[in-house]
């Protein structure tokens, strides 16, 4: 580049195309007959991502085109709505008429597009995507045959795009879903009405799935139901709604969320009211927490491939910045973030096509919703320092809105964070599972069974970290120390770190032998996970350090790679 006038984004370009690992990944995933398809439908959606959705996400963010209660029309009529902006609705129109929510081939298939997708951070979509796909799960399961005929054919329309919303949240009631004071009365017709508040109401778009507590029910979570309310009721009459304000984010900016009063708002139950919050938890939370875990990757790349155009063009002291150690090792940790947390992810994502997003084998349930937390934890913890990793590659321009996306994605990477359960419930709800079921059993059994099919000669550094960190885990964490409740309260993020650092290693080890004899990447990967993540001794003198010098380049440029491997 020499001059920064000369400078050129990777905007319009083809983000898939970009991403070698992850369509590494994904064939690895797919079935053999559905790759070339999906791969198709993935680089027409990249293309759009990087070109005219990633305009629309841009303009849609611009303050003068952000949302707005609209309480009356022109005539004076109570109309209760959210104004989401030209922007928003064409980008949304597009999306659905695309087919994210309808015409995927497999979770698989439509869980990249949500990570495609996110390469432009929320961009006024990924939230109502999330919420519509929780919505219609939960319908498809439990909903009335009045509920699938009616709402299911408008939450799948291109007329009403992504318009699905989940309001849980009340002031009093954030993670506590057992302090819920929203009331639901039932009526003659076998309606309810619904009367209270929700205090953050993201998404505030035609139809609400909303968390309340029917009259006469036992106070705490289990007596919790869900129902489905629309803004607008089939007769055409506003429904008995009012908008307080919206809130003033932090990031996530061109999506909406909203303080709601319900006044005696017309729903329908979802379900049995007595499993409502089976059904939310099952259908809902944990299809939001596996779109929130696709969609912090998703920013994990753009943030990659924003720090790596720039480091490639970006001239310092005669050279581009690009050939320097300190940036090649930030573009290198960046990767090596990416590939694990991804790999859990869309390993967590082709379970679900396999057993479906609530199996019915108890042991298997419990293990993916683990999976589910885990992944919805460890990809967003990190999320923020890594998107200001990419940042600060770009120094100065790294923070000028009108010059990169990386201001915005590190404003939505908080709200990643703070989405879908706090990392500290997330943290306490899997430490409680681990004791009442045999999911530690089975997570022992998934490390060990790596472990086996790991050739002896092939990673022996990482394999002897990893099975020296198997051995402190299984000592350290036990049903009797988890059954001391004070213990695994204080230590429960230590808890599920150790758990989980393993079991990335040891996925993304699986990976790396399923592609030694063609690609050393991934054990170069693996390598590096393990080093990040298992104990080491001397963190100056490791080999992946001596391996780096000759391979970081094409690592960051994602070339295939040929080099020994055997002692990393």
């Amino acid at each position: 580049m020499g001059k920064l006038k000369d400078f050129k984004g990777i905007e319009g370009t083809d983000f898939f195309e970009q991403d070698r690992g992850f369509e590494t990944l994904l064939g690895d995933l797919l079935p053999v007959e559905e790759r070339a398809p999906v791969f198709a439908s993935l680089h027409e959606c990249a293309r759009l991502v990087a070109g005219r959705w990633n305009e629309l996400a841009r303009e849609a963010s611009r303050k003068e085109n952000l949302p707005r209660i609209v309480k009356f029309d022109r005539a004076g009529n109570r109309v209760e709505r959210v104004d989401f902006g030209i922007h928003t609705r064409q980008l949304r129109r597009e999306a659905a008429e695309f087919g994210v929510l309808n015409r995927t081939r497999n979770e698989l298939h439509k869980f990249a597009m949500v990570y495609l997708l996110a390469h432009n951070g929320e961009g006024s979509l990924n939230c109502g995507f999330s919420c519509t796909d929780g919505l219609v799960r939960a319908i498809e399961a439990r909903g009335s045959e009045f509920l699938r005929e009616t709402y299911l054919p408008r939450l799948l329309s291109i007329e009403t795009p992504l318009a699905g919303a989940q309001f849980v949240t009340e002031r009093d009631g954030g993670s506590d879903v057992g302090a819920i004071e929203c009331e639901a009365k039932p009526n003659t017709d076998g309606t309810w009405s619904i009367t209270g508040e929700k205090w953050f109401c993201s998404n505030p778009d035609e139809y609400f799935l909303v968390a309340a507590r029917p009259v006469g029910a036992r106070a705490g979570t289990s007596a919790v139901a869900i129902f489905l309310v629309p803004r607008v009721l089939v007769g055409g009459q506003v429904n008995k709604i009012s908008f307080r304000r919206l809130k003033d984010k932090l990031g996530t900016q061109s999506l909406p969320t909203a303080e709601i009063d319900f006044e005696g708002a017309t729903a329908w139950a979802i379900g049995e009211p007595a499993d409502g919050f089976k059904t939310l938890m099952n259908y809902v939370i944990d299809t939001s927490r596996v779109h929130n875990a696709a969609n912090a990757c998703g920013i994990l790349h753009r943030a990659f491939l924003e720090a790596r155009n720039y480091a490639r063009q970006r001239e310092a002291f005669g050279r581009a910045i690009i050939s320097y150690p300190l940036i090649q090792e930030t573009l290198v940790g960046l990767l090596e973030k990416l590939w694990r947390r991804r790999v859990l992810t869309f390993r967590i994502i082709a379970l679900v096509d396999r057993f479906g997003i609530v199996p019915k084998d108890s042991s298997q349930a419990m293990w993916q919703r683990f999976l589910v937390n885990l992944a919805k934890y460890r990809t967003a913890v990190d999320l923020t320092n890594s998107v200001r990793e990419a940042m600060l590659v770009l120094g100065g321009n790294g923070i000028v809105e009108d010059f990169t996306v990386l201001p915005r994605l590190l404003r939505d990477s908080m709200i990643i964070e703070t989405w879908e359960g706090a990392h500290n419930t997330l943290c306490l709800q899997i430490v409680r599972d681990a004791l009442r079921s045999d999911l530690l059993e089975r997570w022992r059994s998934e490390v060990t069974g790596v472990l086996e099919r790991w050739p002896p000669d092939f990673l022996s550094l990482t394999r002897a970290k990893l099975e020296s960190a198997l051995a402190a885990n299984v000592a350290t964490i036990t049903r009797e120390r988890l059954t001391d409740q004070a213990w695994a309260t204080k230590h429960a993020r230590r808890v599920v770190d150790g758990l989980g650092s393993v079991l990335e290693v040891a996925w993304m080890a699986e990976t790396a032998v399923r592609r030694a004899s063609s690609d050393s990447t991934a054990a170069l990967m693996t390598s590096l996970a393990g080093y990040d993540l298992l104990p080491t001794q001397d963190q100056f003198e490791h080999p992946i350090l001596e391996a780096l010098d000759a391979t970081a380049l094409s690592l960051i440029e994602e070339r295939p790679i040929q080099t020994d491997v055997a002692r990393l």
